[in-house]
C-alpha cells in the first residue's frame, strides 16, 4: 500500500488535500471572524467561499488531471434510476437518523451540539443554502473524488472507503459527539451506496433532502402551526 501512496501524482495529493481539508478549514477560519449570533449574510458568504474551494478542485480535475467529472462518478446518464436511488437512499438515512436520535437521547447524549443558538437569527433561506452546500460538497469531495482517487491509487476497501468516512465524521465534531456518530453512520450509508453505485448525483440529491427535512422543512411546517 506504501508503494501504491507513492505512486499518486502530485496533483492528485493536491487535490485529495482540497477535497480533505479545504472546506473544513474554510469553515472554521469563518466561524473563527463570524459575529456572536450568525447572520444572513455571514452565512451567504460562508457556503459561497466553501462552493469557490470546490470550483478550484473541479478545475483540478480538468486542467491539472486531464479528466471529467464522470471520473468521480457525476454525469449527466440515467436521471429516473438516480432519482429512484436518491429517495430511496433518503428515506433509508431519515430512518436511521430518527432511530440514532431516539438511541443517543436514551443514552444521555445531546443530540445538536453547541451551535444551535448561533443560528437562532438565520433565515429558512440561508438554511437551504447551507444544505444545499453539504450536500453538494461534501459528496463531491468526501465521495465522488477522494473515494475514487484512493481506490484507483491504492485498491485498498479499507483505505478509499474508511479514511475519508472518519475524515467526514470527526470534522462535524462542533456537532458533539452525537454528530459525530451520525455523521459516521450516515455517512457510511452514502459512502456504501456510492461504493456499489457510482452515482454520485443520487448522493447528492439525498444528502441534501435527508439535511433539509430537520433544517428546513420541519421548522417551516412547525412555524405554519
Amino acid at each position: 500500500m506504501m508503494k501504491a501512496l507513492k505512486s499518486i501524482p502530485r496533483i492528485t495529493i493536491l487535490g485529495l488535500l482540497i477535497a480533505l481539508f479545504g472546506p473544513p478549514l474554510v469553515i472554521y477560519i469563518a466561524g473563527e471572524l463570524a459575529p456572536e449570533m450568525y447572520t444572513d449574510k455571514f452565512i451567504v458568504v460562508k457556503e459561497l467561499l466553501v462552493f469557490a474551494i470546490t470550483t478550484v478542485l473541479i478545475l483540478l480535475i480538468y486542467k491539472g488531471e486531464k479528466q471529467t467529472l464522470a471520473s468521480i462518478g457525476l454525469h449527466g446518464k440515467h436521471w429516473g434510476k438516480s432519482i429512484l436511488l436518491a429517495l430511496a437512499l433518503t428515506l433509508i438515512s431519515c430512518a436511521v437518523l430518527i432511530f440514532l436520535a431516539w438511541v443517543l437521547s436514551l443514552a444521555g447524549i445531546p443530540v445538536g451540539g453547541d451551535e444551535g443558538g448561533k443560528y437562532k437569527s438565520v433565515s429558512l433561506w440561508a438554511w437551504t443554502l447551507v444544505v444545499l452546500r453539504a450536500g453538494v460538497v461534501e459528496e463531491i469531495c468526501y465521495r465522488g473524488y477522494v473515494m475514487e482517487r484512493i481506490e484507483k491509487w491504492t485498491g485498498s476497501w479499507y483505505a478509499y472507503f474508511l479514511i475519508p468516512l472518519v475524515i467526514f465524521a470527526l470534522l462535524h465534531y462542533s456537532q458533539g459527539a452525537a454528530g459525530i456518530i451520525i455523521s459516521f453512520i450516515i455517512g457510511g450509508i452514502l459512502a456504501f451506496s456510492y461504493w456499489k453505485k457510482r452515482d454520485l448525483k443520487a448522493n447528492i440529491i439525498a444528502h441534501f433532502l435527508v439535511d433539509l427535512v430537520p433544517n428546513v422543512i420541519l421548522p417551516l411546517f412547525i412555524s405554519e402551526l
